[in-house]
């Protein structure tokens, strides 16, 4: 781990700034932020996840009643976790505000797990549900295929029973399927579109605002941007400049709106809200600033470090060479083959250690494996069947580690140290999720504890436990671990030679 990697901190969202333990340095950061990230920002308790400190939705006046029947009868929610009843309410009142101010973006940084989907989708799909023209009035950006297809079905289910049109555009089908879905051309030339909402990743947005004859955004009324951090990490700021284009607006001119402008505003002139989600939203004003909010909000954890208290993090300090003995170890006599995520870093790790604990485990304990480079199918199958309990184990790598959401995981591993907070937070956040209890178990090896403890254990404060597992506690596999180690290096050999053939 690199001294940059050390000092990689972008996951804490904001510090109480009255925090007395903070450091002078980290005072000295802390007040460089505009006041809608610090002092302005309205927190909720995100670790009040228990129905006793949740809200009814029979007690919910402000979601029309056809919406509550469809939360409790469909999707069996029975009460908005904390973010959820900040942001619901605020959303919608907005939307019931007639002044000629464009409405403020808002920013929602809460813990993994915490409902963050349905805190857009039912204010939004609301909001919208009486337009009288169809037209595009909600995108939702995801930075991945496997999210953005999570997320639509969400929108499509609640949607469906609103007469709202969702159309899911990352990939899934042929470009030109989706083209067929989103317009549709009329005898006298005209073009028209049956779809309200779109779910799609940032590329294929660009290619279909580029190549798409008819493709209209004029009527966009909302931009969410889920997964914000990732986006802005991983995309050129290119697709929003080229949004603002196709939605007619010039991002100078929102960014930089005066009252003064109202009387020279055209009516064509369209003015959408961003909306951004994320477990670890960034806090360096920088960055946040290419996305051009307007007079943005913030809703924010109230607790500096935003995990779950229905997770029970712990660490083992071992050495490198029986990792993959003693998760093994763990499985057969701890976690008594509970459904366990298992995170590395690279494809390699992943096929060593997948391979490695099929040999080390009882047939009756399935484990398979996910990377980045297996096709979108067959990850979603292997997901079925581990949301299923076809599979047990599940290696992967971080194409997990955020934003997908598959109930009841009793354990996440993190095989390797992740190389942030951030990295962290979003793999051990897979466990834990929607108030139910998950563990996490992080393997450090001896001669990097001290850096796991500067840049993890520091932050997680006295939640973090060393959990004791001694050599002689797993002697009695060492002669089967020999083992499987020779068998995965000779088939390792074998397919090199195949590939030279």
């Amino acid at each position: 781990m690199s001294i940059e990697e050390k000092h990689d901190e972008d996951f804490t969202i904001f510090p109480n700034i009255l925090d007395e333990n903070l450091s002078s340095k980290k005072r000295k950061d802390l007040y460089r932020l505009p006041e809608w990230m610090s002092s302005l920002a309205k927190r909720f308790d995100s670790r009040q996840l228990q129905t006793e400190t949740t809200i009814s939705i029979n007690q919910i006046d402000y979601l029309d009643e056809d919406i509550r029947s469809i939360l409790i009868n469909n999707l069996s929610i029975q009460y908005l976790f904390p973010v959820q009843s900040q942001v619901i309410p605020y959303l919608i009142q907005q939307n019931q505000s007639h002044s000629p101010i464009p409405l403020a973006d808002i920013c929602v940084s809460s813990p993994t797990g915490s409902g963050k989907t349905l805190t857009y989708v039912i204010p939004l799909l609301q909001c919208i549900r009486h337009r009288v023209i169809r037209a595009i009035r909600i995108i939702i950006l995801l930075p991945v295929q496997d999210l953005a297809e999570q997320v639509y079905h969400v929108v499509n289910q609640i949607g469906n029973k609103l007469q709202l049109k969702t159309a899911l555009l990352a990939g899934q089908q042929s470009f030109e399927d989706e083209q067929k879905i989103l317009v549709k051309q009329q005898l006298n030339g005209s073009w028209t579109s049956s779809i309200d909402v779109i779910v799609c990743t940032p590329g294929r947005l660009v290619e279909h605002i580029s190549r798409t004859s008819g493709f209209s955004l004029i009527h966009l009324r909302y931009l969410v941007i889920d997964e914000a951090d990732r986006i802005i990490d991983e995309f050129k700021q290119d697709w929003l400049n080229i949004l603002d284009k196709a939605v007619g607006l010039l991002s100078h001119l929102k960014n930089d709106f005066q009252p003064y402008m109202l009387s020279q505003s055209s009516s064509n002139r369209k003015i959408y809200q961003k909306l951004l989600f994320s477990a670890t939203l960034t806090h360096n004003p920088e960055i946040l600033q290419q996305l051009n909010l307007f007079r943005p909000v913030l809703f924010s954890s109230s607790t500096s470090i935003i995990m779950p208290s229905t997770l029970r993090e712990n660490f083992i300090i071992c050495s490198i060479t029986y990792k993959p003995l003693i998760i093994a170890y763990l499985i057969q006599n701890q976690l008594h083959s509970e459904r366990i995520m298992i995170f590395v870093h690279s494809k390699k790790d992943v096929d060593r250690l997948s391979s490695l604990l099929k040999l080390l485990l009882p047939d009756n304990i399935k484990v398979s494996h996910i990377s980045r480079k297996l096709p979108s199918k067959k990850i979603q199958t292997r997901l079925n069947m581990f949301e299923h309990g076809q599979i047990q184990i599940l290696v992967c790598s971080d194409v997990l580690a955020r934003g997908i959401d598959i109930p009841n995981i009793d354990c996440v591993i993190l095989y390797d140290l992740p190389k942030n907070i951030r990295t962290y937070t979003h793999r051990i956040g897979r466990t834990a999720r929607a108030g139910k209890l998950g563990r996490s178990i992080t393997m450090v090896e001896k001669e990097r504890l001290i850096m796991f403890r500067t840049t993890i254990k520091t932050y997680r404060r006295n939640k973090l436990k060393p959990m004791n597992i001694r050599k002689e506690n797993f002697s009695f596999m060492l002669n089967d671990y020999q083992k499987a180690l020779e068998i995965f290096s000779s088939q390792e050999q074998k397919k090199k030679l195949k590939q030279k053939k």
